[in-house]
């Protein structure tokens, strides 16, 4: 998505927003609107710095919440259990393979539709939870299996989020953004298949309110990739660090 394209999409949201928030919302409901952007160097060869802005969404209704990707409902939501299902799309991939030169000839990539289920467990030292995510489009139907820990604690307006993860993707998942099949194989591009992957990730999210209406949200996460990722003669280096920031706004 182009910066003109996301500019034009941010107004949209921002003018429809204004609009509905006029009318008499339920106290069960809430919306922030606002826009981010994303920063995060890319693993492939040759690839660039990828840098995009989208508009921002975090819409809750009773058990049902739309955030950072997630269309979610919470089954389960109480002292300490959570149980939540959806569907989900991670726009942190790297799907252009950073406008490399050298992978033009290669398929399209496209981001991937999941469903997922998430258990996990409210504690006095943070949430651990664990997720199952399982492409659902056709694009490479494979899943992603997670082990999350994520702490918080308060220093006067500031709120943050630390956050350790453990994933492991699918031989279908990495074969799909880090394979060479046969039929675009090279002299200097030779067929490789995915294999399963482990990879690491660690991130802190930091929160403040502006105003009582206004929020401003960073994130930071760098991300360890091991041999079945940086293996790929595709793949140029073995972390990935990513920059996130974004402004908010609570209509209701």
């Amino acid at each position: 998505m182009s910066l003109k394209q996301s500019l034009q999409i941010i107004t949209l949201v921002f003018m429809s927003a204004s609009l509905w928030a006029q009318d008499d919302i339920p106290d069960d409901h809430r919306l922030r609107v606002g826009v981010a952007a994303v920063s995060s160097n890319s693993i492939y060869l040759d690839g660039e710095r990828q840098n995009v802005v989208f508009p921002a969404f975090d819409y809750e209704y009773k058990n049902f919440y739309f955030q950072a990707g997630d269309a979610g409902y919470k089954i389960l939501d109480e002292k300490i259990w959570q149980l939540d299902v959806g569907l989900s799309i991670d726009f942190s991939g790297d799907v252009d393979r950073g406008d490399s030169p050298l992978f033009n000839h290669l398929p399209d990539l496209h981001y991937p539709l999941y469903s997922f289920v998430t258990f996990g467990a409210l504690t006095d030292y943070g949430l651990f939870d664990v997720r199952y995510d399982h492409e659902i489009n056709n694009k490479h139907n494979g899943h992603i299996i997670s082990a999350n820990y994520t702490a918080y604690f308060k220093v006067k307006d500031w709120k943050f989020y630390p956050k350790l993860s453990q994933r492991r993707y699918s031989a279908e998942f990495v074969d799909y953004f880090y394979g060479v099949g046969a039929d675009f194989a090279t002299s200097d591009l030779p067929i490789y298949r995915g294999h399963k992957s482990d990879v690491t990730e660690l991130s802190v999210t930091i929160l403040k309110n502006i105003t009582p209406k206004w929020y401003w949200v960073n994130s930071i996460r760098n991300q360890w990739f091991n041999n079945e990722i940086s293996d790929s003669p595709l793949v140029d280096d073995d972390q990935r660090l990513s920059v996130f920031v974004g402004v908010l706004y609570e209509l209701f």
